[in-house]
C-alpha cells in the first residue's frame, strides 16, 4: 500500500497549520490566491514575510518549476486565508510612507 501524498500543510512552514484559522468544525480554513504572481522566490518570501509580520498567514504556491538563478518557470503565488484575503490585498497595494 502506498502512502497518501501530502497536503501543502506538510511542505509549508512547519507551525503554519497551528496559525491557519479553523472552521466551525475545526479544519482549516480554505487558502485562496491572492492573484499576484513573482517570477522571483525572493520577492515572494518577501511578501510572504510581510503579510506574517502583520499577522495573516501566508504561503506560496509554485516554487516546483524553480530554474537556476531563483526564477520559478510558472511563478510563485501567494496563498492566504480566505477569511483574511481582503485584507491582505489592501496592505499589499498601500504605498509606502516617505520621510519628508
Amino acid at each position: 500500500m502506498t502512502e497518501p501524498a501530502k497536503d501543502f500543510w506538510a511542505r509549508a512552514d512547519r507551525d503554519l497549520l497551528k496559525r491557519w484559522p479553523k472552521d466551525a468544525e475545526g479544519h482549516p480554513e480554505q487558502a485562496v490566491s491572492l492573484g499576484i504572481q513573482w517570477e522571483l522566490d525572493s520577492m515572494a518570501d518577501i511578501t510572504v514575510s510581510m503579510l506574517e509580520s502583520c499577522g495573516i498567514p501566508a504561503f506560496k504556491n509554485g516554487t516546483l518549476g524553480k530554474v537556476l538563478g531563483g526564477f520559478a518557470a510558472q511563478g510563485v503565488d501567494i496563498c492566504v486565508p480566505a477569511s483574511r484575503a481582503e485584507e491582505a490585498r489592501a496592505l499589499l497595494e498601500q504605498q509606502p510612507e516617505t520621510a519628508e
